[in-house]
């Protein structure tokens, strides 16, 4: 069964109901639901908490916060993280690997 997640503050909290999910992200501000947002060069790398589990290994921890790069040397590269403190993390380090890709 697919689990969903809504934020407490900036904790994961799993929930059952599609429709919970789904009134929580509805009302949800850009500032509830953005880890970072950073524009490179000529790239955007957003990371956002998306509450659906991402992880196509069911037995692995959920994967519900996604960053994605839109632009740039790395345009599409997406990564996924079980918490808001490992997505910072997986953030800044993609945007060091873009600054790096970019320098002329």
């Amino acid at each position: 069964m697919l689990k969903y997640y809504i934020l407490e503050g900036k904790n994961p909290v799993a929930i059952e109901s599609f429709k919970d999910w789904n009134l929580w992200m509805a009302s949800a501000s850009f500032r509830d639901t953005t880890v970072m947002l950073n524009e490179l060069k000529d790239c955007l790398i957003s990371t956002k908490f998306v509450g659906i589990n991402l992880n196509p290994h069911p037995s692995g921890k959920p994967m519900i916060f996604e960053t994605l790069v839109i632009g740039g040397p790395l345009d599409g590269k997406r990564n996924w993280y079980p918490t808001w403190n490992e997505a910072i993390q997986g953030h800044l380090k993609i945007c060091s690997q873009v600054v790096k890709m970019t320098k002329s």
